[in-house]
């Protein structure tokens, strides 16, 4: 684990936050800007910690200090983060080391702000705060009471133990995919007209994309099957490149075998001409006359197929629906969760601005066998974290009975 110190007053709360865990038995490295250092000495860090303390770029030493110790973590904590820290690690700027280690970390990562309150209610603040959770940092606090200033509002860092408790959740669920195999369907699918026109829609394939991040952050081996996206895939994930409907189901029920989890987050498309043409249509020539048939439902198949898949497989699908009201949007997630043969279904609602397509936030609710959970308005990084939850939560009831 590592814990980066920034150059507020509230430095000296982290020392608690060192101290507890190692005595909780964690490996703590501690990385601090210059800042912080006229705050609290990073030989007090080393002496709590047991290690010695990374304060610049580049020593003297072999190695580089800061990728040695970000490439080893599997838990990052910044606390206390300043308005200045949060606004490099935001924007990817790396001119001191908590920022280069930033930029390095793969693992998750609990960001503690403190400040003044004006400074955390500026717009600037709030920004760089919904960027960073959007890239799926876990923001905790800050708390309200007094602060350095005299005055009382929000800015302070977070009580020590309520960060400490918050980075054991983390952990907790760090690993709790390791050994299980995850297949992610993710982006829109194209159904060709001619060479150069196609039957497509607006997925992005974020969502599928966050789900196989956190899958592989939870030690699973993830498998990405992805229609044509305009983004780089997870490091670490198995990737299948489809581009059709058919060539989805296909490369799917190719790797079903032995999943222990299927996640349908692909945007596929229902509907495919019959024949494409085999040349571009021309303009001139008029609309041309297309009949459409219906594509193959993938998640309905896996679902009433059960011989393709895995003994205990959790089987999840998503709904694309136009429909804002959360109600009525978990009836409809749970109709299909049900008319799928599908153990959860994910409903989200691709009407509103701030949800859908394109966008990094999601208005979903979770559909499971235990009934309906209302995520709100969640980032997408959010959803799959709390997918992944309900999910694992399935497997261990399957495991246990």
């Amino acid at each position: 684990m590592v814990l980066c110190v920034t150059g507020g007053i509230a430095a000296y709360k982290a020392v608690e936050i060192v101290r507890t865990l190692v005595q909780l038995g964690a490996e703590v490295r501690v990385v601090m800007t210059r800042a912080a250092t006229t705050f609290v000495g990073a030989q007090t860090f080393a002496s709590v910690s047991g290690h010695p303390v990374v304060t610049k770029l580049f020593t003297d030493g072999p190695g580089v200090p800061h990728v040695d110790v970000a490439r080893g973590a599997d838990l990052a904590i910044v606390a206390p983060a300043t308005a200045n820290a949060m606004a490099k690690m935001a924007r990817g700027v790396a001119d001191d080391v908590v920022g280069s280690t930033w930029l390095m970390l793969r693992c998750p990562a609990i960001v503690a702000p403190a400040m003044h309150t004006e400074m955390w209610e500026h717009e600037a603040t709030q920004e760089n705060v919904r960027i960073l959770a959007e890239r799926g940092a876990t923001i905790a606090g800050p708390a309200s009471g007094a602060l350095l200033s005299g005055d009382e509002g929000p800015g302070r860092l977070e009580d020590p133990q309520t960060i400490v408790r918050i980075a054991l959740e983390a952990l907790g669920r760090a690993q709790d995919l390791a050994g299980r195999k995850v297949v992610i369907t993710a982006g829109g699918t194209q159904e060709p007209i001619d060479p150069v026109r196609y039957i497509g829609n607006r997925s992005s394939g974020l969502m599928g994309f966050e789900i196989a991040q956190a899958a592989l952050e939870r030690g699973a081996k993830a498998v990405l099957v992805a229609a044509p996206i305009g983004m780089a895939p997870p490091s670490g994930a198995d990737v299948i490149q489809v581009r059709t409907a058919e060539e989805m189901r296909d490369a799917v029920l190719s790797v079903a075998g032995d999943a222990d989890v299927i996640v349908m987050a692909a945007a596929v498309a229902d509907f495919k001409p019959t024949d494409a043409a085999g040349t571009k249509l021309k303009k001139a020539e008029g609309p041309p006359e297309m009949t459409l048939v219906a594509t193959t439902d993938i998640l309905a198949e896996l679902g009433r197929a059960a011989q393709v898949r895995k003994s205990g497989c959790i089987l999840v699908g998503f709904a694309a629906e136009t429909e804002p009201d959360p109600a009525k949007l978990a009836e409809v997630a749970e109709q299909k969760r049900r008319a799928k043969h599908a153990d959860v279904i994910v409903a989200n609602d691709v009407a509103s601005p701030d949800s859908g397509f394109g966008v990094r936030t999601n208005r979903a609710v979770i559909a499971g066998p235990g009934g309906t959970v209302d995520a709100g308005l969640v980032t997408k990084r959010g959803l799959a974290q709390a997918l992944l939850d309900e999910v694992v939560d399935l497997l261990k009831g399957r495991a246990n009975g």
